[in-house]
């Protein structure tokens, strides 16, 4: 039963998932952005449907249609927490904490834009794993584990940041 279920399914994405493909890429930035949200798609085709016999083309397209939105709200929120951090940045130079905010401003920006955003959600709106993950649409223990990822990636940023204004 299981065996038929994999073959149905790999049936249902070998048919299928040029054409969602070409849906998403059509409606976002990147080739490497719709390559990662047409798997979103087909995860969750894969979750939800006991029978992937039932999975129509319009109902593929409806789910990709709603990842895109949540995908457009992900970025929305990340540019909003982005200028939340650049408007701080500017209030502390007008503080004379310019420089060492500035320092924190350009590794968070030096970062990947998941692991800025999860920072950011962690320590700028103090929001927990479970608000996280709920955020993000992931268990809380892979929030942490993606928290963790992203402050060892600022970790390396930081230094060479600092090491470069020391020189300055």
């Amino acid at each position: 039963m299981l065996q038929r279920y994999d073959d149905v399914f790999a049936a249902l994405h070998r048919e299928h998932r040029e054409r969602v493909f070409s849906f998403i890429h059509r409606r976002v930035s990147s080739r490497e952005a719709a390559e990662e949200l047409t798997n979103d798609v087909f995860r969750i085709a894969w979750q939800r449907n006991p029978d992937p016999a039932e999975v129509t083309p319009a109902w593929l397209l409806t789910v990709a249609r709603n990842v895109i939105g949540n995908e457009y709200r992900r970025r929305e929120r990340a540019e909003h927490l982005m200028q939340r951090v650049r408007d701080s940045v500017v209030i502390a130079a007008r503080a004379g904490h310019g420089a060492q905010q500035q320092t924190v401003a350009d590794s968070l920006l030096r970062l990947r834009e998941k692991e800025r955003e999860i920072l950011l959600l962690a320590y700028w709106d103090d929001l927990t794993a479970t608000e996280i993950g709920e955020m993000l649409g992931c268990s809380a223990s892979a929030a942490k584990v993606r928290l963790h990822r992203a402050r060892a990636a600022f970790a390396q940023m930081m230094p060479a940041a600092l090491m470069a204004e020391e020189g300055a």
